[in-house]
């Protein structure tokens, strides 16, 4: 089981969502917890770090946990999804190749984690 923090941005039907080393399908923003590491903090490093900026302190919203298949193993990845208020614009850092508004209909480019999620908060009405 891998455990991920990672932020939601939903604008105009659509999610700011991230590639990684040129892999064809897009992400959430965020990372890996680390041991010892709550689910905030993680996201607030892992923003830092693949973003280069950081996110409201007082923003910060747990929106929904979703667990799912991870995209290249045979692991499930579990989401710790907030939403959150970027301080300054996004810029690709780290191993973030890409930083993209995705519809969200087009969730056959989201990676299938994703995918759950977008499956649990609009096609549960």
């Amino acid at each position: 089981m891998i455990h991920c923090a990672c932020l939601v941005i939903e604008e105009n039907d659509k999610l700011l969502l991230v590639r990684v080393r040129d892999n064809s399908h897009y992400y959430f923003a965020g990372g890996k917890i680390e041991p010892g590491e709550s689910p905030q903090a993680a996201l607030h490093r892992e923003i830092h770090e693949e973003l280069g900026t950081a996110i409201a302190a007082d923003s910060v919203q747990h929106l929904m946990t979703v667990d799912g298949p991870a995209l290249d193993s045979h692991d499930t990845v579990t989401l710790y999804c907030f939403t959150g208020r970027l301080l300054d614009t996004p810029t690709p850092m780290a191993e973030i190749t890409a930083l993209d508004w995705i519809a969200i209909a087009d969730r056959h480019r989201m990676a299938p984690a994703v995918q759950r999620f977008c499956e649990s908060r609009y096609d549960a009405a």
